[in-house]
């Protein structure tokens, strides 16, 4: 399979208009491996048939969306940005959920101070949500946390899933998992204490960070606070934020 100049230019315009990701030349055997995966699961054997069928099919678009999207992630990465977190933060937005681990790693954290926030967890991508959703990771993922942390919060796998953990119950149940475009979705209604938005603005060029910053800066509530990833800045984009310190920033009054 072999992607002509003219397709890889509609495909990465497209996932530039649909998500913000820009899909430089460097990228191009990037696309060509992920769509090679759509073609084999939709049985579909050229290329152009392939785009075809996408200009008709939404469900296809977010399946190609979805393969397009990097995730990686892992249970309290940068988890000194919890540390921000205080009991009158009742309402918290991971904005970038990929798998679960981030809001599931922030719930346990705030729980171990003492109060339970109400999260929404959020992502482009319907194939890591269902995996946020259900709650299942390789036990390698929790490798690095204290024992009784695994033992209070987690379930270990029997059988078939001896190497899985499962966040509990009462831990999956407090927080609400939908899918969500950052950069095509109007912003929610409910306005949140905190926004965690963080390791995606590394994929977005300046116009595109501009615009999903000032959505997220709609969604905060008076004094609440922007958390984005610890290699991202805002340096170069035009915003309201007041800088706290190092990839946090507060919506001031």
């Amino acid at each position: 399979m072999k992607v002509t100049e003219k397709q890889f230019k509609f495909l990465s315009d497209l996932v530039y208009r649909e998500c913000g990701i820009n899909l430089h030349e460097g990228k191009k055997q990037l696309l060509q491996a992920r769509l090679a995966k759509r073609l084999r699961h939709t049985g579909i054997q050229s290329v152009s048939d392939y785009l075809d069928f996408l200009a008709g099919n939404n469900g296809e678009l977010i399946h190609f969306l979805d393969a397009i999207s990097t995730n990686h992630t892992f249970f309290f990465r940068e988890s000194h940005h919890f540390e921000c977190l205080q009991a009158e933060h009742e309402h918290i937005w991971c904005a970038a959920s990929s798998s679960g681990e981030e809001p599931y790693s922030i719930m346990i954290y705030c729980l171990e101070k003492g109060f339970r926030p109400n999260i929404l967890g959020t992502d482009i991508s319907t194939k890591v949500l269902s995996t946020a959703t259900r709650g299942i990771y390789p036990d390698e993922k929790v490798k690095n946390l204290p024992m009784n942390i695994v033992k209070k919060y987690f379930q270990k796998g029997q059988g078939q899933w001896a190497d899985h953990i499962k966040v509990k119950d009462e831990i999956k149940k407090t927080i609400r998992f939908e899918r969500f475009n950052l950069l095509t979705n109007p912003p929610p209604r409910q306005q949140f204490n905190v926004i965690f938005c963080r390791n995606v603005l590394i994929y977005f060029d300046n116009f595109i960070k501009t615009k999903v910053i000032n959505m997220l800066y709609g969604a905060l509530k008076t004094n609440g606070i922007l958390i984005i990833g610890g290699a991202e800045s805002l340096t170069n984009i035009q915003h309201q934020y007041k800088y706290i310190r190092p990839s946090v920033y507060k919506k001031a009054g």
